[in-house]
Formats: C-alpha cells, structure tokens, sequence
C-alpha cells in the first residue's frame, strides 16, 4: 500500500494528460489509483526497475479504460431508431423530441425548485453563493473546481472545500 500512497502524485501527473468530457480529473486521478493497485499486486521490486516505470501501463489502461467505457455508453441515437433499441415498435427519438411550440408541462414544478434552490442559496455567504451556483450551473453554465477556482483567484481544493461547507450548511437549514 505503500508504493500507492507514495505515488498518488504521479497518478495525478498522467490523469492531467487525458481529457475528457464527461469524466473530471478526480474520476481520473481515481481510475488511475485502481490501476496503480492492480501494478502494486503484479510488481517485483527484485527486478530493479522502478516502480512508477513498471505502473504507468496500468494506470494509462485504467483511465483510458473508463473513458472509452463512458464514451460507449453516451453514443448518439438515430432520431429514426427504434426504442428500445432494437424492437420492432414504431416509438422513436424522434417522437419524443420536444416540441418548441407546446407548452411545458415541467414549467410550474421547474420553477418551484428554482425558487426553492434560489431561498436555500440565500442562507450561504457571498462565496459560497459564488461556488455553488458555479458549480452547479445555476443560472450560469456549469464550471469545474479548477475552472472555479482560476476565476475566484482560489485553489481547486479550496473551492472544494467551500463547495463542502455551503452544501453542508444547506443540508442543516
């Protein structure tokens, strides 16, 4: 375990390298720890060559195993498919693709919750209100901690933590 602990920071290193849209760095840096475990298991350090040298294949596998699995996963549709896939029905994506002239039946409980999420946010201070709304997109598009962090003049981990206290502060009121 200690061979992980002692380089959890070359882990980082390499989850840097890899972009993807749906995974952040932490679920990276994450997948890449269950690969540097795998390489913990299989390393002979008798063989003289360097742990980080002999692991680097394993976490590289690893992240870039669940980004191709979450890019799989969020292939596009064909609006003329039929769901489910495969059925012989005649319900597509393409019946289900909301029409801009009707009506929303969500507007009234959509607004509800904005107006509730909006009183609750009241409750936290200036920064926290910040780093909430940016995290979650709220009224604004969604940003990263990182992305956070650069336009507050903060670090990641600092907006993590005011992130941690504001939802922690909303779930005691």
């Amino acid at each position: 375990m200690d061979l992980v602990t002692e380089n959890i920071g070359y882990v980082v290193t390499l989850a840097r390298q890899y972009k993807s849209d749906i995974l952040t760095t932490d679920d990276l840096v994450s997948e890449g720890v269950i690969g540097m475990m795998k390489a913990a298991e299989k390393y002979d350090a008798s063989r003289g060559k360097p742990f980080v040298t002999f692991a680097a294949p394993y976490i590289r596998e690893a992240i870039e195993k669940a980004i191709n699995k979450l890019d799989t996963e969020v292939n596009v549709r064909s609006t003329d498919e039929s769901l489910p896939r495969g059925s012989r029905n005649n319900y597509t994506l393409l019946n289900v693709l909301e029409d801009k002239d009707s009506p929303r039946a969500d507007a009234a409980i959509e607004q509800t919750l904005s107006d509730d999420m909006l009183k609750g946010i009241s409750l936290l201070d200036e920064r926290q209100q910040a780093v909430v709304k940016r995290y979650f997109g709220i009224g604004q598009e969604r940003q990263t901690m990182a992305e956070i962090g650069l336009e507050m003049g903060l670090k990641r981990e600092r907006v993590r933590q005011i992130r941690n206290q504001a939802l922690r502060k909303l779930k005691r009121s």
